[in-house]
């Protein structure tokens, strides 16, 4: 596989990656600038020349997708004889580009005209999207990054914790859009008890969730677990009530929640950026040494 038809599958898929490409070359070299790989955290696609420099871009990779190092697009410098004991005499400068590393993940429960107009809208935003059906015929046309069959014992007798922990990641934002409302149930009953989840939200009237609530707490849910639910979702200022509006009304919500959850973190990150970039300081070379020691870098 090239690295084209790597980075297009996983971007379509929204695996976290790093692209890694030549940007310069000073005398002698594996191979000439612009060659690139793509590099996530079980997997490498093409090659900047293998031997030792390749081993240290791959390392350097996986410490950004672990978060060991900045997460922004950045330059490094590598002397082949110093950093990377090989013999061709050269220097390489490589450009790393993090890609799809924070990308906030979607879980939908329900393939139905709403699930589908939603996730047409999230189709061209930064988000991982999952979408979960009993109905394959349904399941097959919606656009999202993954799609899973759920099983009939699921529909019969709601998720398990193995369910939860297989289908759901931590900090997901959660939406149960089905058109069963006793799979609703079942799957708000065992969702509910997730406190790691960023948002959990119900498709129905007030009325619904009323009766639902009810027949929650009868069966021993928490008055901290029933508030974990959202139903009606959106915001419910409009009067439209055609899949392609509720869409809207949920996904502009969905995104204003997702910007306001990432404020405080945006500060930590910043931080913890910071503290990378200072212990990386020693590795990083100047742009006055990289315009003396590669020519035409800079123009």
């Amino acid at each position: 596989m090239i690295w084209q038809t790597a980075l297009a599958k996983v971007q379509a898929d929204g695996t976290p990656h790093v692209l890694v490409t030549i940007l310069a070359v000073s005398g002698s070299a594996p191979r000439v600038g612009g060659s690139k790989m793509v590099v996530t955290q079980d997997d490498v696609v093409d090659t900047i020349g293998g031997g030792q420099l390749e081993l240290l871009a791959i390392q350097h990779a996986r410490q950004i997708l672990g978060g060991e190092q900045p997460s922004e697009q950045h330059i490094e410098h590598y002397p082949l004889a110093a950093t990377a004991l090989q013999c061709c005499g050269g220097a390489v400068t490589l450009l790393y580009e993090p890609l799809g590393l924070s990308q906030p993940d979607v879980v939908i429960f329900g393939a139905g005209h709403v699930g589908q107009a939603v996730l047409r809208l999230l189709e061209a935003l930064p988000v991982r999207t999952t979408v979960l059906d009993a109905r394959t015929a349904w399941l097959e046309p919606a656009r999202a990054q993954h799609k899973l069959l759920l099983p009939e014992a699921v529909t019969v007798h709601g998720l398990t914790e193995q369910d939860l922990m297989q289908w759901v990641p931590a900090n997901a934002w959660v939406f149960v859009l089905t058109h069963d409302h006793l799979l609703d149930y079942r799957l708000i009953a065992a969702l509910m008890q997730r406190a790691d989840l960023r948002f959990l939200g119900l498709i129905g009237s007030t009325t619904k969730w009323q009766n639902f609530s009810l027949r929650l707490q009868r069966d021993g849910a928490s008055a901290t677990e029933l508030a974990r639910v959202q139903c009606p979702i959106g915001d419910g200022g409009t009067r439209f009530k055609e899949p392609a509006a509720i869409a809207i009304d949920v996904v502009a919500k969905l995104l204003r929640d997702i910007s306001k959850a990432d404020l405080p973190s945006q500060t930590s990150t910043a931080s913890s950026d910071s503290s990378a970039k200072e212990a990386a300081n020693g590795k990083r070379i100047s742009k006055r040494q990289l315009r003396e020691q590669v020519p035409g870098l800079f123009r």
